[in-house]
């Protein structure tokens, strides 16, 4: 009878092995899961945050080219009367009135090439002023603008782009006026 015991013992220890070996492969599936579900949630957040960084980067651009706008003077918007498109770019030291090259970088990091351009849409005579077309006189305008601001994290592959209007009222000479429509007419 003893012997029948000892065997049946030793079975029981085998099973015991088998459902611990069971038990670890579970835990571990578990764990592995668990770790590609953490990774997978990182670059999730890392993607939220370029993408916003880059948001960021295409609204300063905008709002330096507002305040740029801003601090033009009549004979500075006479620029625009030809066509003209004025290009700006951010970097860490602040704003050039240039295209953005590929080293050109807004933040301490080195990620976002931002820039913008400033486009004139069109321009009307400022209600109830006074219009003449002798002489050597000047007319109030308002010029509408168009402005787009572009950003760009290189390394993940995100752009951003965002369009803004603005109006900005200039003095204007006829002959300044009259010579741009002659350049839209030719166009």
């Amino acid at each position: 009878m003893m012997s029948v015991s000892l065997s049946s013992g030793y079975r029981q220890r085998g099973v015991a092995l088998l459902i611990a070996l069971l038990i670890l492969v579970v835990v571990s599936l578990m764990g592995i899961t668990a770790m590609k579900t953490s990774m997978f949630s990182a670059k999730i957040a890392t993607g939220t945050q370029v993408d916003a960084m880059a948001f960021e980067g295409a609204e300063s651009a905008i709002s330096d080219a507002y305040r740029h706008l801003e601090t033009m003077s009549s004979d500075d918007l006479q620029f625009f009367l030809g066509g003209g498109i004025m290009r700006r770019c951010l970097s860490g030291g602040g704003s050039t009135d240039s295209a953005c090259t590929a080293s050109s970088r807004m933040d301490s990091r080195g990620l976002i090439n931002s820039g913008s351009r400033i486009r004139q849409e069109g321009f009307q005579a400022v209600p109830g002023g006074q219009v003449s077309m002798s002489g050597n006189s000047v007319i109030a305008m308002d010029f509408n603008f168009d402005i787009v601001g572009d950003a760009e994290v290189e390394e993940f592959n995100i752009d951003n782009s965002h369009v803004q209007q603005a109006l900005k009222r200039g003095l204007v000479s006829n002959s300044d006026l009259m010579s741009s429509a002659l350049q839209g007419s030719e166009q």
